[in-house]
């Protein structure tokens, strides 16, 4: 009787017995491995001789894992790994709380399925820009779904997975949900209070124009009045009204160049202006007050360059306030000194220096507010709306110039510097510019 393994040839049988041969190889490498891998092993010894001791590596390996584990669920920032096919790898404490899922729960899911669908094409910009290299890093805002369906505003800093077999992304997150709600109500706020700023200005624009309308002829039959000999006895009464009259019309012509400021409406034409004939226009219009205040005014106007790039009404208009600031708030007796002096290259530096009753330090950075006057200790020096300075930073700023104060103190007077660019600098200044 012949047995199975005669029949077969030989040829036949020595390949089935080196196939059993590398099966039971196979098996046996497979078990090393899942011994290996349970950390069941304590060393191997080569062919050679040499023994390797694994333990103490695998025993490392877990303390390092450990302790990396341990450093991720202590950051304050939700860590998630997520692999470029959108799958989440794993993820910190601090990701699966601000989510409200459990520690394991996301991994194998989906992090694109999280994701607000029209938020997505900004995420995957992000996400693929930085897993194809085309960026190193990139930071992205989104909304999130937590557990129980609502979302959370996120800001993730997307960083590559470096030295892994498969490409992974990291995202670093943070909550800016409240952030996002304070921003969005700051917006609203700031819309409401521009709103609100443009309505009174509107309105004290429209005010404005309404009071201005009938002191035109008030002033005009005031006059008339003035120059009738019949009136000879009320003169001095009627020298009153006029002077109210057009102090009134003074204080309506502020408040409109306050909304003009305000809103940045102020029409310019600009062109070259001499500087030093502006200030002997605004003196000789100042001539009176000045006089009647007792003040002496000191010229040096020495500027070798005193053309200026301005408008020449508004220029004129700056140094009034600055003059009128000075006579204010001078002591009666004292001193205005005028200056000027090509200090930059391409500007002309006036100097408004008086020795009056000075600003206290507290004061200064508010100087040029609206509505406030110079000194609170000095009362009844204050006339008019306070408006005269902010005007006049506000109209050099439109011109291009420059407006600062200095003083050292109470009874140490004040000194208002007016920069402004030179007309042979600027080409504008051929033709002359409007703004």
């Amino acid at each position: 009787m012949t047995t199975a393994s005669e029949r077969i040839p030989a040829p036949a049988l020595q390949s089935i017995e080196r196939v059993t041969a590398l099966a039971l190889r196979l098996a046996h490498a497979e078990n090393a491995l899942l011994t290996l891998s349970a950390g069941q092993v304590d060393g191997i010894v080569d062919p050679e001789g040499r023994a390797y001791l694994l333990r103490p590596a695998q025993e490392r390996l877990r303390e390092n894992e450990t302790r990396l584990q341990t450093i991720l669920d202590s950051a304050g920032d939700g860590i998630t790994v997520v692999h470029r096919g959108g799958l989440i790898v794993s993820q910190n404490r601090a990701a699966t709380r601000m989510l409200g899922y459990g520690a394991d729960e996301l991994v194998g899911l989906s992090f694109f399925d999280l994701i607000d669908a029209g938020e997505l094409p900004k995420f995957y910009s992000a996400f693929f820009n930085v897993i194809e290299d085309f960026r190193e890093a990139a930071i992205v805002e989104f909304p999130l779904r937590t557990r129980d369906g609502s979302y959370l505003v996120l800001e993730a800093t997307v960083n590559k997975l470096r030295d892994v077999g498969a490409a992974s992304i990291v995202l670093t997150c943070r909550d800016t949900t409240r952030r996002s709600a304070a921003q969005e109500r700051a917006a609203r706020r700031e819309a409401e209070l521009i709103e609100e700023s443009l309505t009174k200005s509107r309105f004290i624009a429209m005010l404005s124009h309404e009071l201005r309308t009938p002191l035109s002829p008030i002033s005009l039959g005031v006059a008339e009045l003035q120059e009738d000999e019949r009136f000879i006895e009320a003169r001095p009464t009627l020298t009153m009204i006029r002077r109210n009259v057009d102090l009134q019309a003074r204080l309506l012509e502020e408040l409109f160049d306050f909304t003009k400021v305000g809103q940045h409406k102020v029409r310019l034409r600009l062109e070259p202006v001499d500087a030093h004939e502006a200030v002997g226009f605004v003196l000789e219009i100042c001539k009176a007050e000045i006089g009647a205040a007792q003040i002496h005014v000191l010229l040096d106007l020495r500027a070798p360059e005193k053309m200026v790039l301005a408008d020449s009404a508004r220029l004129q208009q700056i140094m009034w306030n600055l003059v009128k600031n000075a006579v204010k708030f001078s002591i009666p007796g004292s001193s205005i000194s005028i200056t000027s002096a090509n200090e930059a290259a391409g500007g002309l530096t006036l100097q408004f220096v008086d020795h009056g009753v000075g600003i206290e330090p507290a004061l200064l950075d508010r100087i040029f507010d609206p509505f406030r006057q110079g000194n609170h200790s000095t009362p009844h020096l204050s006339g008019g709306l306070g408006l005269g300075l902010f005007i006049a930073k506000g109209m050099v700023e439109a011109q291009e110039g420059t407006l600062t104060v200095r003083s050292d103190g109470h009874g140490k007077g004040a000194t208002f510097r007016l920069t402004l660019n030179s007309a042979t600098m600027n080409p504008l200044s051929q033709n002359g510019a409007t703004q």
